[in-house]
C-alpha cells in the first residue's frame, strides 16, 4: 500500500526474501507526479497482477522495477539487492529480469531463431551452439518449435508475442515482467499467449503482470494490485478483490471491465 514515510529502509523480515521489494517509490515527469509513494513486494514464485485505468502509473511502476525508468525517489530491491542504489550494477541486476512489452520488438530482418540467440551471444557471452540449444528449448516451451526459420512478418501477432516471451526466457531470468502483453493482439490470439504465461506460473516463475485480462488475474494471480492516480488503492487475493472490492474506486473500475 502507499506510505507517507520517506525514510529508506532495508527489507523487513517478512520481505527480506522477496524477489521484488518496492519502497516508497515516487516518479515525476516534469511537474506531473505519476507514482506517489508506491510500497509493495512480490514474493519468490508469486504471480502479482497489476490492474487499473490508463494513466494510473502501472506501466511506469513496471519500468521502474528494472530501471528502464529512473525513480525520482524511493528504493527498489531485486532479490535483496538494491537496483536503485547509486553504486548498483544495474546491467547485472537487470540480467535477472526478463521483460515482455505489448509491442513485440522483434528484429524484422532476423529469423525467429536468430532473434532468440543474438542477445545470448552478445550480452550473455554464450557460444552459438549453447545459445541455439537454449533457444530451441524455449521455442518448444511456447509451442513454436516449427517456426525457428520464419521471419516476424510471417507470424501472427500472437505468435510474435510468444517468440518475444521465448526470447526473454532464453536469457534465463529469475523473474519476468509483463507489460500488457495481450493488449495489442486480436481477441482470438490472446488465449495462446495467456496459456504460455499460465504454464510459466505453474512452473514457479516469479511474475509481475500489468494486465487487463481479469480472468487470468483471477485464475493465475496470487496477489492483485489495483492502481489509480499513482497510488495503490486496493490489493489482496484476486478472487476477493475482483469478487468483493472494498474501495469505491475499485468498484467503479471493475464495474466497467467485468
Amino acid at each position: 500500500m502507499t506510505t507517507e514515510s520517506t525514510t529508506p529502509r532495508t527489507p523487513d523480515a517478512s520481505r527480506a526474501e522477496a524477489a521484488i521489494d518496492v519502497q516508497d517509490l515516487h516518479k515525476y515527469f516534469g511537474d506531473n507526479e505519476v507514482l506517489k509513494g508506491i510500497d509493495f513486494h512480490v514474493a519468490n514464485g508469486q504471480v502479482v497482477c497489476v490492474i487499473g485505468p490508463s494513466g494510473s502509473g502501472k506501466s511506469t511502476l513496471l519500468r521502474c522495477v528494472n530501471m528502464l525508468e529512473t525513480p525520482t525517489s524511493g528504493r527498489i530491491f531485486v532479490e535483496g539487492e538494491e537496483i536503485t542504489h547509486p553504486d548498483a550494477d544495474v546491467d547485472k541486476l537487470r540480467a535477472r529480469i526478463g521483460i515482455v512489452f505489448q509491442s513485440f520488438n522483434l528484429f524484422p530482418h532476423m529469423n525467429v531463431l536468430r532473434n532468440l540467440t543474438i542477445a545470448q551471444e552478445k550480452v550473455a557471452g554464450r557460444k552459438k551452439a549453447e545459445a541455439v540449444e537454449i533457444a530451441r528449448a524455449n521455442l518448444d516451451k511456447v509451442g513454436l518449435a516449427e517456426k525457428e526459420t520464419a521471419y516476424p512478418a510471417h507470424l501472427s501477432g500472437g505468435q510474435q508475442q510468444r517468440v518475444a516471451i521465448a526470447r526473454a526466457l532464453s536469457m534465463q531470468p529469475d523473474l519476468m515482467l509483463f507489460d500488457e502483453p495481450t493488449s495489442a493482439l486480436d481477441p482470438e490470439l490472446v488465449g495462446d499467449v495467456l496459456a504460455v504465461m499460465k504454464d510459466l506460473a505453474s512452473e514457479g516463475m516469479t511474475m509481475m503482470v500489468v494486465t487487463h485480462e481479469m480472468g487470468f488475474a483471477r485464475e493465475v494471480g496470487d496477489n492483485l494490485v489495483f492502481m489509480d492516480g499513482g497510488v495503490i488503492v486496493e490489493e489482496g487475493d484476486p478472487r476477493t478483490v475482483l469478487g468483493d472490492p472494498q474501495h469505491e474506486r475499485t468498484q467503479a473500475f471493475l464495474s466497467k471491465v467485468l
